[in-house]
C-alpha cells in the first residue's frame, strides 16, 4: 500500500493553520528578524568578552594602586621608577637601562 501525500502525517500537520503560522514565525525569528538568533548569539559573546575585560582592568587597577602607594611611601622606589621609566638622572650622571630579552 503506497502512502500518498494527502495521507502523510506531515502534510496533515502543515494543513493546520496554527502550526503553519508557528513554523513561519520561528523561521522568521531565527533568520530574518532584526534581532535574530545569530545576532543575539554574537551579542552574548561580545558581552562575555566585555565582562572578561572588565575583570582584567579591575585587577590592573588594584595592581597599579598598590604600586602607586609604594612609590608614594618609598623614595628609593620612586627614584628607581623615575630613572628607569623617564630616564631621569642627576647632573653629570649617565643612566643606562638594560632590558632582559626572553629567549
Amino acid at each position: 500500500m503506497a502512502i500518498t501525500s494527502s495521507n502523510s502525517p506531515w502534510v496533515k500537520y502543515f494543513k493546520n493553520f496554527y502550526i503553519l503560522t508557528g513554523v513561519v514565525f520561528l523561521v522568521w525569528m531565527i533568520f530574518f528578524d532584526n534581532d535574530n538568533f545569530f545576532k543575539r548569539h554574537a551579542q552574548k559573546n561580545k558581552e562575555q568578552d566585555l565582562k572578561n575585560q572588565e575583570l582584567y582592568y579591575k585587577d590592573e587597577i588594584v595592581e597599579l594602586e598598590s604600586k602607586m602607594r609604594e612609590l608614594k611611601s618609598n623614595n628609593e622606589a620612586l627614584e628607581k621608577f623615575a630613572r628607569e621609566k623617564y630616564l631621569l638622572h642627576k647632573k653629570g650622571e649617565d643612566v643606562y637601562v638594560i632590558k632582559e630579552t626572553e629567549d
